[in-house]
């Protein structure tokens, strides 16, 4: 009470003082680690600006949103970046709503990376932490940045499997899941499987049986991150469907525009190899690739059967 009125008064540092005292005395009382959160940034004292407010969201996580939300906006600062790393190293119990504020529309995606980055010289990443950088990296046009973070998290047998298309051969012995691996969850009426023996590369190929429901295909798809250049799309097929119209896979720009579509057609009871040459523009950082079937109609949807699929790759064209 006597640091409010000092500061109604204009007696700045006296108030200063008298909510010190205060704060000494009951270290919960939020409202004078408020004023002096306050005054601290206003005199550049980014360090104890930084106590106050862990301070202030260990008693009120309430105001977790909105503090954190603004804080995030200023970490242009280094210095104020290097004092929020402070209180963060230590994980506290409001580290996970620092996390939500960096990915929310008032952080820069670029400061918000450079922070977990230099974060993680301090100590290793938790996972939500390296889900928020690679999220950033993605945001700010540097898929292929986000990419290595995602490559470099996997176990080292895992991370073998890190060609320009993740386990194009399907020989993950359990489905990776992640930013940069396969989607599996085709939709209603298509089951996915990882199948071991007669492959067309290596031990494992992926199943997709269809019930004969009318299904719009989803899955398998994985996200790349291709840098401009000339490709070539290849895969081997074996479509024991009765599918009406073909299945393809399709590689898209995340931001729109299609690059390829290759044609997975013509039954046979063996493996079927195809590709295609594609190019990336220079304005395509991201991009899909997916299975989908080239339906007209709800009838061409209606597929009992099996698909096979396996080897698929992305190599770069040598011009």
């Amino acid at each position: 009470m006597l640091g409010q009125v000092a500061a109604n008064d204009g007696a700045g540092e006296r108030a200063i003082e008298l909510y010190r005292v205060a704060v000494r005395r009951d270290p919960r009382d939020w409202q004078a680690h408020a004023f002096l959160m306050d005054t601290a940034f206003r005199r550049g004292a980014r360090g104890e600006g930084v106590r106050h407010l862990d301070a202030i969201l260990r008693v009120n996580p309430d105001l977790a949103k909105p503090l954190l939300e603004q804080l995030v906006t200023d970490f242009g600062d280094a210095r104020l970046r290097q004092a929020a790393i402070d209180a963060v190293v230590g994980e506290p119990p409001w580290a996970g709503q620092m996390w939500a504020a960096l990915r929310g529309p008032k952080a820069d995606a670029g400061i918000t990376a450079r922070f977990i980055q230099e974060l993680s010289a301090r100590r290793p990443l938790t996972t939500a932490e390296r889900s928020t950088l690679i999220d950033a990296l993605l945001r700010a046009g540097s898929a292929t940045d986000a990419r290595a973070v995602w490559v470099a998290s996997l176990a080292s047998p895992l991370r073998r499997l890190a060609g320009t298309v993740y386990d194009g051969d399907f020989e993950e012995m359990e489905p990776v899941t992640g930013a940069f691996a396969w989607t599996w969850d085709a939709g209603p009426g298509v089951d996915v499987t990882l199948e071991t023996g007669a492959a067309a590369s290596g031990r494992q190929f992926l199943r997709i049986a269809f019930s004969g429901r009318a299904t719009t295909l989803r899955a398998p798809s994985q996200r790349l991150a291709l840098v401009p250049g000339a490709y070539t799309l290849s895969a081997a097929f074996d479509d024991q469907t009765d599918a009406s119209r073909p299945f393809e896979l399709e590689l898209s720009c995340t931001t729109g525009g299609g690059l390829t579509r290759m044609e997975l057609s013509g039954a046979s009871e063996t493996w079927q190899r195809v590709s295609t040459s594609f190019d990336v523009p220079a304005n395509c950082t991201q991009q899909a690739l997916r299975l989908t079937q080239r339906s007209r109609s709800i009838a061409d949807t209606l597929v009992s059967g099996l698909l096979r699929l396996d080897d698929v790759q992305i190599r770069k064209t040598l011009q």
